[in-house]
C-alpha cells in the first residue's frame, strides 16, 4: 500500500514546509529539524484529500505542525480519495484496512524521530474512524485524538460476543459506556484524551455507529464529547473554538 502525504513541520510555516515531499529520506530529515511541539497527524473524509484537513488545522491553529495523509483509494470518476470502501466491504475488512494503514504510519513515525513529541490524531468521517483505530491499536504512540463526525466499523470480536452472551438476561449489566470505563486501560494507566464531535442533524453517520463509537472510546480513553445544534455532516467555527480549548487543557 502506498500512502501519499504532505508534511509541514518547519518552524517557519510560511516557508517551504507546505510542499509535498514523497521521498521518505527527505521526509525524515525535515521532521528532525522541527522544534518540540504538538504534531498533528490528519486523515480526511470520503471523497476528499489531504487539503481538507490542512484547511481544518490551519483554521484551528495556523502555526500547527502536521502530517496530512491522502487516502489510498482513488475514486475513478468523481475524484477524491477514500480510506476504505464502505459500500462493498464488511466491517472486518474495513477494520483490517485501517489497522494496516496505522501500522505503516507508526513505522514512518518510528523512523523519523518523532516519538518524543505529543502526537495528536485528527480525522473527519472515515478519517475519524481511522484515527480512532490508530489510537486503539497504538496507545503507546498517540497521545490524543480529535474525532470529527467519525464513522464506526469495528467488527464484533469473539471477546465481545462472549461478553454479550454472559451478560444476557442480567439486569446489572447495562452495557453503558460508564460500565466499560475500566475495561481496556492502556499500559501505564494513562488514558488518552479524545475530542468527539457530532452535529445534531448529521444523517450521514447512523445513530448506532455514533453510540458504538462512544462505547468503544469510553473503554480506554478520556472522552470530551460536543454536540453542535443544527450542524450536518460538517465542522463549524464553534467546534474549532472548543478544539482549541481541548488542546490547551
Amino acid at each position: 500500500m502506498k500512502l501519499s502525504m504532505i508534511i509541514s513541520v518547519d518552524v517557519d510555516h510560511k516557508g517551504e514546509g507546505h510542499g509535498e515531499d514523497r521521498d521518505p529520506a527527505r521526509q525524515s530529515d525535515s521532521i528532525r529539524r522541527c522544534d518540540r511541539r504538538d504534531l498533528f497527524v490528519m486523515f480526511h473524509g470520503y471523497g476528499n484529500d489531504e487539503q481538507e484537513m490542512i484547511r481544518i488545522i490551519e483554521a484551528i491553529d495556523p502555526e500547527a505542525d502536521y502530517i496530512a495523509v491522502q487516502g489510498p483509494i482513488r475514486r475513478r470518476y468523481l475524484g477524491g480519495y477514500a480510506w476504505y470502501d464502505s459500500a462493498d466491504w464488511d466491517d472486518a475488512r474495513i477494520q483490517s484496512q485501517c489497522s494496516r494503514i496505522g501500522d505503516e504510519l507508526v513505522t514512518l513515525l518510528d523512523s523519523s524521530g518523532l516519538r518524543d513529541r505529543r502526537i495528536v490524531l485528527v480525522g473527519f468521517s472515515q478519517g475519524g474512524y481511522l484515527s480512532y483505530r490508530l489510537l486503539a491499536d497504538h496507545p503507546e504512540v498517540f497521545d490524543a485524538a480529535v474525532l470529527l463526525a467519525p464513522s464506526f466499523h469495528d467488527a464484533p470480536s469473539f471477546h465481545d460476543v462472549q461478553g454479550v452472551l454472559a451478560d444476557f438476561g442480567d439486569p446489572s449489566k447495562s452495557g453503558s459506556p460508564d460500565d466499560a470505563d475500566d475495561a481496556d486501560v492502556p499500559a501505564g494507566g494513562v488514558r488518552p484524551a479524545v475530542f468527539l464531535g457530532y452535529g445534531t442533524r448529521d444523517r450521514q453517520i447512523p445513530e448506532s455507529q455514533k453510540d458504538d463509537m462512544r462505547t468503544a472510546l469510553h473503554r480506554f480513553a478520556r472522552v470530551e464529547e460536543h454536540t453542535y445544534e443544527g450542524m450536518r455532516h460538517d465542522v463549524c467555527d464553534e467546534e474549532f473554538s472548543d478544539i482549541r480549548v481541548f488542546l490547551n487543557a
